[in-house]
């Protein structure tokens, strides 16, 4: 449910778009403009939340940990990805 909050939020900032929503255990259509916020914008996800989990993708978020603990597969595979665009 607060995914599909945070995609209404993020549509609803360009006109002209239609939004799929939750309402009532169905999806439905519904034009951006139509949309309306009940509650504020920092009230929708507690504090401390990790807004990387919306916004980028679960492979990225997956490479940046792997880089952060050092996973030597993770850096082989960076560096072969440098060396081909080099390449290119």
């Amino acid at each position: 449910m607060t995914s599909t909050i945070s995609k209404m939020i993020r549509l609803s900032l360009f006109s002209g778009i239609d939004v799929t929503v939750l309402f009532e255990d169905t999806f439905k259509e519904v034009h951006a403009n139509k949309l309306e916020l009940e509650i504020k914008a920092v009230d929708l996800y507690p504090e401390g939340y990790d807004h990387d989990s919306l916004f980028v993708s679960y492979k990225e978020r997956k490479l940046n940990h792997d880089l952060e603990r050092g996973s030597k597969k993770a850096l082989k595979n960076v560096a072969a990805d440098i060396r081909k665009k080099l390449g290119e």
